[in-house]
């Protein structure tokens, strides 16, 4: 297999691999799977995961690897938290559950609305305690996520110098609700890295994984695609896609972006991971 790529991740300073390695299916997985992928990735040459507080036990499962090989990954996780206490609270547990002493980004987690930009922003919002935590060494960055509207996220970009943006930029979302041009040229003007998540659209294109990656890492600016993995086996076939860092073709990509507009119009109501 071909050495993965890395782009520069916005102003961090970190070269990040292109393929980026999801925290959420280790809900569903025991200690020894969960951390037999991640090995196995950090193996491949990932540097990035991304996990969240509210994943069940991915923080903890993934902590099991940190305790071995810290220093070789850029370790991201991320609170709905949204007022001072709360994420305070989430820090501390995220500490603890990564058995680390310092989280390279802590995001805001899927920020939906106006109202929710106003508090984190606020006097006791989620964003003072990141800061403090910040001020003690305990974070390196700050981050937001989001995969329900891009004009919010966009906004917070304009509002607070976050540092990295990861949004839904996968192929079920370019066809059916595009996220890509409101939010780049607000990344791009403020130095804030872009990553790609929703890139399988929660499994639907695991048929099509070479085109859905390659599909991401062909869109200008974007430093990662961060996918989870069920296995070590689907872990290297997407490892084999980013490697090729080839974007896709015009008839390839109009062929994807079809197949995922049909797979949503035929179960819709099912796509919670697009209309929540």
């Amino acid at each position: 297999m071909s050495a993965l790529p890395t782009r520069p991740l916005g102003r961090t300073g970190h070269q990040v691999s292109v393929f980026a390695l999801g925290g959420v299916t280790y809900n569903s997985h025991d200690d020894a799977h969960a951390t037999a992928v991640v090995n196995r990735a950090l193996d491949l040459g990932v540097n990035y995961i991304d996990t969240a507080h509210t994943y069940a036990d991915s923080e903890r499962k993934i902590g099991l690897v940190m305790t071995e090989r810290r220093d070789e990954v850029y370790l991201a996780t991320k609170s709905n938290n949204r007022d001072y206490d709360g994420m305070a609270g989430a820090i501390e547990e995220s500490l603890k559950r990564l058995r680390t002493d310092t989280i390279d980004c802590v995001q805001i987690h899927d920020l939906g609305d106006e109202r929710e930009l106003a508090e984190i922003t606020g006097p006791k919002g989620a964003l003072k305690a990141i800061e403090q935590f910040r001020r003690q060494g305990a974070i390196r960055f700050v981050g937001v996520t989001g995969h329900r509207r891009p004009e919010i996220l966009a906004k917070a970009l304009q509002e607070y110098p976050f540092d990295t943006l990861l949004v839904a930029l996968g192929a079920m979302h370019a066809a059916v609700r595009p996220f890509y041009d409101v939010v780049m040229p607000a990344a791009q003007q403020r130095g804030v890295a872009l990553l790609g998540m929703k890139v399988m659209a929660h499994g639907w294109l695991a048929p099509r994984a070479e085109h859905a990656v390659r599909f991401v890492l062909g869109l200008p600016g974007v430093s990662a695609a961060v996918v989870g993995v069920d296995d070590i086996e689907e872990l290297e076939q997407n490892v084999r896609a980013a490697c090729e860092i080839r974007a896709l073709g015009e008839a390839e990509r109009e062929d994807l972006l079809e197949t995922a507009r049909q797979m949503y119009h035929q179960r819709p109501h099912e796509a919670w991971f697009i209309h929540k």
